[in-house]
């Protein structure tokens, strides 16, 4: 059974006539009344009693016909849908990122959404390691990560640039303070990230380096919770500069710099490389160029990864 059968079956029914069907449908006559006979051995049965004028349906000539119609409308329901996609008038978007980036998708999803409101977004959060299994097993569109997983079938590119930052509350002795040394720092409670990662390797063979103690206070599970135990008092703490602008903005930490400890990352984007990505997604890819900063200046330390939950 093919679609042009079903086409020219409809056509006779709906005109009543072979020859108007055939004009309808642009075909000869002939090719229109083998399209049918084709159809009719398809389902082993008469669908038309040609004895009557106009070929009235048989019994089983009304059935196929509803299941026709209905096959024909989905036919060209799909093909508006799938216009429809296009112009990213529906459709999903499903993508993966850690807490941090999630916080950093925010403002981006806030622009999508609002040019493309018919668009469902899903973020699936998990541990950055995570995500590229997720996209390789097509359970997610695209990822946030900040390093490149280097993977051959998976497609990287840089979007955007964050850093290391360290943050005290509003009232500690150091707030007014711009440099700090790691020195410095020596007696000071952290709060810390309890997953393990090359940001925070890297901030204690830092402090190992100037011989001087990191003292770890309190691991916690998220930044929200991290940011909120600092701004009770509880401690200092390095965390992803992005993850705290607002808070900086209405005063209620302060970064300072850390004189030997410069470590900024590379925010990328990532997809799989010979998949064909779908129009939700390509129009996030496109919407995110916009996002993209310079490329750090020389001299600064770009961290391998950073794998928060």
């Amino acid at each position: 059974m093919e679609i042009s059968q079903l086409e020219a079956f409809v056509a006779v029914v709906e005109e009543k006539s072979f020859s108007r069907a055939a004009a309808k449908l642009l075909r000869t006559q002939p090719a229109v009344s083998q399209a049918v006979r084709r159809l009719e051995e398809w389902v082993n049965q008469p669908l038309l009693d040609r004895s009557s004028k106009g070929g009235q349906l048989t019994e089983g000539g009304r059935t196929v016909y509803d299941y026709a119609k209905k096959i024909l409308n989905l036919r060209l329901e799909a093909r508006s849908a799938v216009e429809e996609l296009k112009a990213l008038e529906r459709g999903t978007l499903s993508m993966g990122a850690n807490e941090s980036t999630a916080l950093y998708l925010l403002p981006i999803l806030q622009r999508f959404r609002k040019r493309y409101p018919r668009v469902r977004v899903t973020v699936k959060r998990a541990l950055s390691r995570e995500i590229p299994n997720h996209l390789l097993r097509h359970e997610i569109d695209l990822g946030i990560l900040s390093f490149d997983p280097r993977n051959p079938e998976l497609e990287s590119k840089a979007i955007s640039f964050d850093e290391l930052t360290l943050i005290v509350p509003s009232q500690h002795p150091l707030a007014g303070i711009k440099l700090v040394s790691i020195r410095e720092l020596g007696k000071e409670s952290f709060i810390a990230h309890n997953v393990s990662s090359p940001y925070r390797q890297r901030v204690i063979e830092a402090f190992r380096r100037h011989h001087t103690p990191l003292n770890i206070g309190m691991e916690l599970p998220t930044v929200e919770t991290i940011k909120k135990s600092v701004h009770a008092g509880m401690g200092v703490a390095f965390v992803p500069r992005m993850c705290v602008v607002d808070e900086l903005a209405r005063g209620e930490f302060c970064a300072i710099r850390v004189r030997e400890l410069r470590i900024q990352r590379k925010l990328r984007l990532i997809y799989r490389r010979h998949s064909i990505l779908a129009p939700p997604a390509q129009g996030f890819l496109e919407m995110v160029k916009g996002f993209f900063q310079e490329e750090p200046r020389e001299g600064d330390e770009i961290a391998a990864g950073y794998e928060a939950s």
